[in-house]
């Protein structure tokens, strides 16, 4: 999510050396054979078998997450870094010097894919033109029965924050207003639809949750019926049918399950996987990670914290497969 700052803990059991990595990442992207060698090492981290459905002349399958305030002194300057990147995750902030600062970008790499972030289920203070239809919602919460009204805490701060109910019409028309005015503000590539979910809290019952779920996916059609052409991407653990495909925000025990082929997808099919690092020099658990989110045919990327975008060598090899 745009608040997360938190480092995360998860990690595989197996190691690959720098030459496997490239075997078993960029082969799988090419849909080449693999060794024994490449599919013992596959065997033991619990990757499958088969070979990702990236090809080379796909876009290079890497991605960067920047909630970054160029107002902000230690965010500052990483423009060309972002730009090395095929596809990027930025704040839909219209002040000036956000619009500038992504206009830089742009201008640095033209093809970039650029994603505007758009909060789904829960209340928001980001800034932006989506959020702020958002926060127009008068009454579309979850509650449970007794009037108790569940929320979510988005790291330390003054107030916990309420969750909408997407069965309501109110938040069905207020949701998509809200990703129209995104789109219409700048000209990103899509939307990255964070918290794109419906929380164990959201209700009590088993089946109220199922029908929140329902409601969500058929709001989520009407989003990609109206903007057929666009990249949606939502941050969550379930499949969503209409959108291009989903984040694994640091679930490493997820990963092959959750960025698994699902047919509801829409082409390009754009899983992510995100990997959150205490050491921002910890190369061995970035090739570890890589290579199976790769072999997956997921996007990956790598990074202490969102407000700080990182590169690696091992990178520019991907790249380089794409040339």
């Amino acid at each position: 999510m745009l608040h997360h700052m938190n480092d995360r803990d998860h990690f595989l059991q197996s190691e690959l050396s720098r030459r496997a990595l490239l075997k078993y990442s960029i082969a799988g992207l090419a849909g080449l054979a693999f060794g024994s060698q490449i599919l013992q090492t596959s065997q033991a981290a619990g990757a499958p078998q088969t070979p990702t459905n990236l090809r080379v002349d796909s876009p290079p399958p890497l991605f960067c997450i920047a909630y970054i305030d160029p107002d902000i002194p230690s965010h500052a300057n990483q423009e060309s870094l972002i730009a090395r990147y095929p596809l990027t995750i930025v704040p839909q902030d219209m002040r000036s010097t956000h619009v500038q600062w992504r206009n830089r970008i742009k201008h640095l790499n033209p093809k970039i894919s650029m994603l505007g972030y758009q909060m789904v289920i829960e209340e928001t203070t980001v800034p932006g033109p989506g959020h702020e239809v958002m926060r127009s919602v008068k009454d579309s919460w979850c509650i449970y029965p007794g009037g108790y009204h569940p929320t979510v805490q988005v790291e330390p701060g003054p107030r916990d924050f309420r969750i909408f109910d997407p069965r309501k019409p109110e938040w069905q028309e207020s949701f998509l207003a809200a990703c129209r005015a995104t789109l219409q503000s700048y000209p990103y590539n899509g939307l990255f639809l964070d918290q794109c979910t419906v929380f164990e809290k959201a209700h009590l019952l088993a089946t109220v949750k199922a029908e929140m779920r329902q409601a969500l996916q058929v709001t989520l059609l009407r989003l990609r019926r109206e903007f057929p052409g666009i990249i949606l991407i939502g941050n969550s653990s379930y499949n969503w049918q209409g959108l291009n495909g989903e984040l694994n925000e640091g679930r490493s025990e997820k990963m092959l399950e959750e960025l698994a082929p699902f047919n509801g997808h829409v082409k390009p099919t754009m899983d992510l996987y995100q990997s959150f690092l205490k050491d921002p020099n910890d190369i061995e658990r970035v090739k570890r990670e890589m290579a199976l989110a790769h072999l997956q045919g997921a996007y990956y990327s790598a990074a202490v914290d969102y407000q700080h975008v990182l590169w690696f060598d091992v990178f520019d090899e991907v790249i380089q497969q794409f040339k």
